[in-house]
């Protein structure tokens, strides 16, 4: 899909992006010198990732609660969820216009809604949600929890009149009058694109030092890349064992400046050879945590933190049976003053 497919014009998008230029779900602010055979690959790899490998469960799908009365700033570290870590604020930044002073529109929080296709992107969530729920997956189910269900937003309606709506209300698309008719050429390509199986025999043992995560001083700036060995809390796991419950990374308490437009990607058991690089198509790339940056909030800092499913990443980098994961966090943007408090693995059980 590129830009020019819309009728929908703005002035403030970005002009390398519109002609016949494939998204990249992964970006980063920087072009990657790569095919449009590749990138399709990738981007159908990052659905994926967002929707099935990271997205496993409840919160990390839809990320961590908040409450009514939670401070707006210091509210802990609340999970991001798979799709806004990913591929969501992506294309924010992918669309929105390098030239202006702060990336607007769509690369800004305060001026996204001024372009048009803000809004098609948004609809696009809610339908990743059907997509998500329609996966047929064991854990696949939205919060159930009263303050969630009871949550309520006012807006105006087609009569210019105050109309309250609640989430309750809305986990049934049907009552809403309204359906996404799936192109199946177009959906099911992503359900097969789980990133291949590494070959063993492409596979190199790392030859420096790395130290385990009980041995490194938190909370550590990500100024530069950190890798950590992380203890796992099993091994070898069964069938069985999988589908009661899956095994997730948990990067916590990052803190960041809401200001910036900040992305560290996470990497798990990279064992490629010197030299090769790996991409969001390889199944050593767990996901990222990217935010797009709040106008005018300059040294404001947030707290957040994200979660990567290991269970199909572990048996495609052929490591289930390693007592230790390698956790790589490699800062692309924004990440001078951005600072991780916590690394670790847990099984998080499914709920049916």
């Amino acid at each position: 899909m590129s830009l020019s497919e819309f009728e929908i014009k703005n002035k403030n998008r970005d002009a390398n992006h519109i002609e016949q230029k494939l998204v990249d779900l992964d970006y980063d602010g920087k072009e990657k010198d790569v095919t449009n055979q590749i990138q399709r690959v990738c981007n159908l790899s990052t659905v994926y990732r967002d929707l099935v490998r990271n997205g496993g469960d409840t919160i990390s799908f839809f990320g961590g609660e908040y409450r009514a009365g939670n401070s707006p700033v210091d509210n802990g570290d609340p999970s991001v969820g798979s799709v806004e870590a990913g591929s969501h604020t992506a294309v924010h930044r992918w669309i929105g216009d390098p030239t202006q002073p702060n990336n607007e529109d769509m690369g800004n929080f305060y001026s996204a809604g001024y372009d048009p296709v803000f809004y098609v992107h948004h609809s696009n969530v809610d339908r990743m949600w059907k997509l998500w729920k329609e996966l047929g997956i064991k854990g696949h189910k939205e919060p159930t929890d009263p303050d969630w269900l009871n949550a309520s937003y006012v807006f105006y309606d087609e009569n210019e009149e105050l109309v309250r709506v609640y989430n309750k209300d809305c986990v049934n698309i049907r009552k809403l009058n309204y359906d996404f008719i799936e192109n199946s050429r177009e959906v099911f390509p992503w359900r097969k694109s789980r990133p291949a199986r590494r070959s063993k025999n492409s596979q190199v043992e790392p030859t420096g030092p790395v130290e385990t995560v009980d041995k490194i001083k938190f909370p550590v700036r990500l100024n530069k890349i950190l890798k950590v060995k992380v203890k796992r809390p099993a091994v070898n796991r069964s069938e069985a064992e999988k589908a009661k419950a899956n095994e997730v990374l948990f990067i916590k308490k990052i803190r960041y400046d809401s200001g910036k437009f900040v992305k560290f990607d996470v990497f798990v058991n990279d064992k490629v050879k010197p030299g090769e690089i790996t991409t969001p198509c390889d199944p050593e790339y767990a996901g990222g945590f990217a935010q797009i940056p709040h106008n005018d909030m300059r040294n404001m800092f947030m707290g957040s933190s994200a979660r990567f499913g290991l269970s199909e990443l572990l048996e495609d980098t052929n490591t289930e049976g390693e007592e230790y994961a390698t956790v790589t966090l490699v800062p692309r943007t924004g990440c001078d003053d951005l600072t991780v408090g916590e690394i670790k693995i847990q099984l998080v059980p499914i709920v049916a």
